[in-house]
C-alpha cells in the first residue's frame, strides 16, 4: 500500500461497457482511439441542418416541461392558485437539487485528483522496482488508453441521445427528418465501433497485470486495480453529474421565465 485512501465513487459503471467482441492489436486500438476521440466536427454536426434545429436548441426534458406548462391557461393563474405554488415548489426543490448536484461535482474533482496520485504512485513503484522502459510505455499507455476510450463513449452516447431526442415527434415528412437519421444510423456505427475498442483495450489489460506482478506486492497491486476501476467510474460520474446540474439550470431557467410571464398577465 502506498498510504493513499481509496477513494469509492457512489457511481457504477454503465451497462455501456459491458461488452465482448474480438480483441484488436494495440497499435490498431490506440490509432482508432486517437482517430474517433477528436470526437464530432463542427461541420460535421451542422451539415444541412439549420441553425434553430431542435437537434442543437431544445433537450427533451425542456420540451417537455414547456409543452405541459404551455397547455395551461396564464391568464386565469395567480400568486394564490394551485398551479402558480406548484411551480414555486418546483422551483425550489430544483435549487436545492441543483446546490447537492455541485457539491457533488466538487467532491468528484477532489476523488479524481486523489486517484490519479495513487496511479501516480503505482507508476513510481513499477519503475523502482525495475522495471523496464517498454514496460513503463505500456502501462502508461494502457492508463491513457482506458481514459480516452471512457471520453468516446460517453460522448458518442450523448451525440446519439441528441439525435434521437430531437427526432422524437418530428413528422415523417419534415426537411431535416432524414439527415437526422442518417446522423443516428452514423453514430450508432461509431458507437459499436468504440465498444469494441473497450473490449479490445479491457483483454489487453490482463497483459499489463502480468507485468505489474512481477514487480508489485499484493497490496500495490490492488492500488493499481483500484486506480484503474476507478478511472472509467470517476469520468462517468463527472459526466453524469454535469449533465444533471446544466438540465436542471435548463428547467429552473424555464420555470423563471413561465413565472415571470404569469406575473407579468395578470
Amino acid at each position: 500500500m502506498f498510504g493513499f485512501q481509496r477513494v469509492y465513487s457512489k457511481c457504477r459503471v454503465s451497462s455501456l461497457f459491458n461488452i465482448e467482441c474480438n480483441c484488436e492489436s494495440s497499435s490498431e486500438t490506440s490509432g482508432k482511439v486517437k482517430e474517433q476521440s477528436g470526437g464530432e466536427s463542427v461541420a460535421e454536426s451542422a451539415q444541412n441542418l439549420s441553425a434553430n434545429s431542435a437537434y442543437f436548441t431544445t433537450s427533451e426534458c425542456k420540451a417537455r416541461l414547456l409543452a405541459l406548462c404551455n397547455n395551461q391557461p396564464h391568464s386565469t393563474i395567480g400568486p394564490n392558485d394551485n398551479l402558480y405554488q406548484k411551480k414555486e415548489e418546483l422551483m425550489c426543490r430544483l435549487s436545492r437539487k441543483l446546490a447537492v448536484l455541485r457539491e457533488e461535482a466538487v467532491a468528484v474533482v477532489e476523488e479524481t485528483a486523489l486517484n490519479e496520485t495513487l496511479g501516480d504512485a503505482v507508476a513510481a513503484r513499477t519503475a523502482a522496482a525495475g522495471a523496464r522502459p517498454h514496460e513503463l510505455a505500456k502501462l502508461r499507455l494502457h492508463i491513457r488508453e482506458v481514459g480516452h476510450i471512457t471520453q468516446l463513449l460517453l460522448g458518442l452516447s450523448g451525440r446519439l441521445a441528441r439525435a434521437e431526442n430531437a427526432l422524437l415527434g418530428m413528422e415523417d415528412n419534415h426537411c431535416e427528418r432524414k439527415i437526422l437519421e442518417e446522423k443516428r444510423d452514423k453514430l450508432r456505427a461509431q458507437l459499436e465501433e468504440a465498444k469494441q475498442l473497450k473490449v479490445s483495450i479491457d483483454r489487453r489489460s490482463g497483459s499489463v497485470s502480468t507485468m505489474l506482478y512481477k514487480y508489485l506486492s499484493a497490496d500495490e497491486y490492488a492500488d493499481y486495480d483500484h486506480f484503474i476501476g476507478m478511472k472509467a467510474k470517476l469520468l462517468i460520474d463527472s459526466r453524469e453529474i454535469d449533465d444533471k446540474i446544466k438540465l436542471g439550470e435548463e428547467q429552473l431557467a424555464a420555470l423563471k421565465e413561465m413565472l415571470n410571464e404569469t406575473t407579468t398577465a395578470r
